[in-house]
């Protein structure tokens, strides 16, 4: 499933409901509950009961990335921000995949171009936890940049040489 087939299941399904009524079905150990609160097509994601953040995905790749695999991350994720659900990966598990799809499925639905930035701002954050990993950026500010609802958009990191993935512009 790539995101535009991800917006339209959420969509149709949340078209489905009986007024003031939710449902959930499961991916993996993943539950998503609808409706969500936002945009018609929301959902709540949970992982035995508890939200996964934006910041907890930052540092399972931080802590995935090494300068050996570095270049490798950066495909991974340009794979999942292009493809969904059918990205491939050899270093991350499929349960990783499908978090990575969901929790930002929901930016796209809530937050869409060209207005908004949809999943490209967390795919941004997520990139740089990447980066900090093998540069001088600092972990902490990524995290705090990930974490700055409200606040306008962080300008992103000069790289100079380093591998970016198409998103980082």
């Amino acid at each position: 499933m790539n995101y535009q087939e991800g917006i339209e299941h959420m969509q149709n399904i949340i078209s489905g409901l009986e007024p003031n009524t939710t449902d959930s079905f499961n991916v993996g150990n993943l539950t998503i509950t609808y409706p969500g609160k936002k945009k018609k097509g929301d959902y709540r994601l949970t992982i035995n009961g508890v939200p996964p953040t934006h910041t907890d995905i930052v540092r399972t790749i931080y802590n995935y990335t090494t300068s050996a695999n570095f270049d490798q991350v950066v495909e991974f994720l340009d794979d999942v921000y292009k493809n969904g659900l059918n990205a491939t990966s050899t270093l991350f598990p499929r349960s990783f995949i499908e978090k990575l799809f969901w929790i930002t499925l929901q930016e796209e639905i809530n937050y869409p171009s060209p207005q908004y930035q949809g999943r490209k701002l967390p795919f941004c954050r997520f990139y740089e936890g990447a980066l900090s990993k093998i540069s001088s950026v600092n972990l902490l500010n990524v995290l705090n940049r990930t974490n700055n609802h409200g606040s306008r958009v962080p300008n992103l990191y000069k790289t100079g040489s380093i591998l970016r993935p198409s998103f980082y512009n």
